[in-house]
């Protein structure tokens, strides 16, 4: 019997071995193969294993469609590679375009040039069999001057001349994708050069998340001149525009554009994040134009070409819209004019209301803003009608004016016009804004007769740092409220550097501390060719709270390209950390861990490691051993008021009430084990109230305001 146990751990031992070494087959054997003809690389892509690649000879070539599929790939195995010999070695002219499926197929090195690919979109991330991609990626590739009509169309309809047609230059499907460090440069024709879209859906209904990432680019000389159809960038369409993206748009630098579309960039769903890119001489420029949720931070728009006089910097259109640590310089957009929709910030009036998003008639129609957050913006050296515009009537039927907007601690200087303009035409709906701690200098002044929350002062900016102008020193510590939006900017300036405990006034902290991860890009810095650097993953948030004798850890993070992972740790005495749990990246801004207490107190920190082993700690939280607390609210949802109650008091015991942003609307102190608060005149929606003892938060609770 002894025998038989023995020779069946063996087998055990052997058939685990026999299942390692199939696991690392593919890195062990990967198969190199190099490839001449069209009917090769569609064989060889369709038969390659993770871990092969596949290398296409250099040379010039017209293959017309390209196709294939691959399902042998998974989100975590090795890439199936597709490269040209060497980088730009082989170019892809006459009407060559490139459609994949599959997952973990990556393709590097190509250039298409001075071709055609008619209606066809250049690369698309989807097989003609309709495999689509996921877990793909598309680098180092140029496309240069791939029209299909090279003289520019002066209309929309989709061809023209006899034949001319509209068409995209890179399309993805799937999910968590991404195109990097790629060269889009002299598109004339129609459609915009990268579209994202989601699953076919009849308005309102929501599409699959797509977690696209679209980094590290290079867009020149966008010259389409017909008045729609015209973005570089376009993210979602309207029939799908109340799904959650997710996706990621940074690091990108759109330059020396002469479209006649005012949009750069057009976002078309919800959630989605546009962050330290660079808009540089290019007419246009970031349109929230449908969607909800989205966050646009650490951009740099810039003008130094007198002929751009059409650059402007984001419109915000529809509801919940997040527009922070911006820094916008020597825009005209909308010069010598209060309601031109090209300015520095409009946020715009609507056709309808934003509670009325069922209606699939509205689809394609402008949403008022609302509940959006402008905070800690630089607007300096603009001309026009105004810095900031709230309220632009797009035709006659714009009547809902923004509503519940916060306009807070930006910086405005212009050197010609006003600082804010309010549409007040019709007061049947008027635009309601709440101000605090906004900068300005302006020869029109501030334009507003309520002057509350905005300071005029003489405003020298220094010489240029790092690209851009740095503000006075009178900006220093002089932001208003500075706790309310420490969830808003996680504590970051416009160059990701860390802000000190009263933040600046504007996009620049200038006692900021940290590395320097965001300034104006060039072209050394971004496109096909240029250094792949990885860059620092950034650690949004560390927090932690005891829950039923377990310690919940919870951390945001942004940036997690070439990631490998996190290593949580744990001590006893703030010193001395000892591992405890491997959490590996996996392409989200959200993770959380949950450890036993077992002592009075407990510290932790994070390892971050980069795929090439660099790495960094974050900070170390303490949490103390605590019992469940009893905390309750009622009624829920409340209306008027609420009344909260603990079961024990201590001595400095303190309520905060905050919304779903994070800003602190109510503190007050609990002197009873129960209280009532007064919560008349908030909108409705979802609050969270945070249980504070002697500065340390011990509970969470959430209500829901509605009559």
């Amino acid at each position: 019997m002894v025998f038989y146990k023995r020779i069946k751990r063996m087998r055990l031992v052997i058939c685990m071995m026999i299942y390692c070494l199939l696991l690392s087959y593919s890195s062990c054997f990967a198969t190199n193969y190099i490839v001449s003809t069209k009917a090769d690389l569609i064989a060889k892509m369709g038969a390659a294993v993770p871990g092969d690649t596949v290398t296409v000879s250099n040379g010039s070539y017209n293959w017309g469609q390209i196709s294939f599929s691959n399902k042998k790939g998974s989100a975590t195995s090795a890439w199936i590679v597709l490269k040209a010999e060497t980088f730009n070695g082989v170019v892809f002219t006459g009407n060559t375009y490139l459609q994949f499926g599959g997952k973990q197929v990556l393709i590097t090195g190509f250039r298409f040039a001075n071709g055609n690919s008619g209606a066809n979109d250049v690369i698309q991330f989807k097989s003609a069999g309709g495999t689509l991609a996921n877990y793909c990626r598309v680098t180092n590739i140029t496309i240069d001057n791939y029209n299909s009509d090279s003289t520019g169309s002066t209309n929309n309809t989709g061809t023209k001349n006899g034949g001319d047609t509209l068409n995209r230059w890179v399309s993805l499907y799937g999910t968590y994708n991404r195109v990097d460090h790629c060269t889009f440069i002299n598109k004339f024709n129609g459609s915009p050069t990268v579209v994202i879209w989601y699953d076919s859906t009849n308005y309102p209904a929501k599409g699959t998340s797509t977690y696209h990432e679209i980094d590290s680019n290079y867009f020149k000389g966008h010259g389409y001149q017909g008045s729609n159809e015209g973005e570089v960038i376009r993210v979602g369409t309207s029939t799908n525009s109340r799904t959650d993206g997710y996706n990621i748009i940074e690091y990108n630098l759109f330059e020396d554009g002469t479209q006649i579309d005012p949009e750069i960039i057009s976002n078309k769903s919800n959630f989605n994040t546009y962050r330290y890119n660079t808009f540089r001489n290019h007419a246009g420029g970031i349109t929230l134009r449908e969607g909800r949720y989205c966050s646009v931070y650490g951009n740099y728009f810039i003008k130094t070409n007198t002929n751009r006089t059409t650059q402007y910097g984001i419109r915000i259109i529809d509801k919940g819209h997040k527009v922070y640590n911006n820094y916008i310089e020597n825009l005209t957009g909308n010069y010598n004019s209060n309601t031109s929709l090209r300015c520095p910030i409009i946020l715009f009036n609507g056709v309808t209301n934003s509670n009325d998003t069922a209606n699939p008639a509205f689809a394609a129609k402008y949403f008022a803003a609302d509940s959006a957050i402008v905070a800690f913006n630089t607007i300096v050296n603009c001309y026009g009608g105004a810095g900031i515009v709230l309220g632009f009537e797009v035709d006659s039927l714009g009547l809902y004016k923004p509503k519940g907007v916060t306009v807070a601690n930006n910086l405005i200087s212009m050197k010609k016009g006003q600082a804010v303009y309010i549409d007040t035409v019709g007061n049947a709906n008027p635009v309601t804004y709440y101000a605090e701690g906004n900068v300005f200098s302006a020869p029109s002044n501030l334009g507003i007769t309520n002057a509350t929350g905005f300071t005029k002062k003489t405003l020298s900016f220094g010489t240029r740092v790092n690209g851009i102008l740095p503000p006075p020193a009178l900006v220093t510590d002089s932001a208003v409220n500075t706790t309310n939006y420490v969830s808003l900017l996680n504590g970051w300036d416009v160059q990701a550097k860390t802000r000190s405990a009263l933040y600046d006034v504007g996009a620049l902290e200038l006692n900021g501390t940290g590395s320097v991860v965001a300034i104006p890009l060039d072209s050394t810095m971004v496109g096909a060719g240029t250094p792949m650097v990885t860059l620092p993953v950034k650690l949004v948030s560390f927090e932690g709270d005891i829950s039923n004798g377990k310690a919940v850890l919870k951390w945001r993070v942004a940036n997690e390209i070439d990631f490998l992972q996190y290593e949580v740790a744990y001590s006893a005495t703030g010193s001395d950390f000892i591992p405890m749990a491997i959490v590996p990246a996996s392409n989200k801004e959200s993770y959380s861990y949950v450890n036993y207490i077992t002592g009075t107190k407990s510290y932790y920190r994070l390892k971050m490691v980069n795929k090439d082993g660099s790495f960094s700690y974050s900070k170390v939280i303490v949490l103390g051993k605590q019992t469940a607390r009893l905390f309750s609210i009622y009624p829920n949802p409340a209306k008027d008021f609420i009344t909260v109650t603990v079961d024990k008091l201590s001595a400095e015991t303190t309520v905060l009430i905050l919304d779903e942003t994070g800003k602190i609307l109510k503190q007050e102190e609990l002197t009873t084990h129960s209280k009532q608060i007064a919560i008349k005149g908030f909108v409705d929606g979802v609050y969270h109230i945070q249980l504070i003892e002697k500065g340390n938060r011990i509970a969470t609770n959430t209500f829901i305001i509605h009559p």
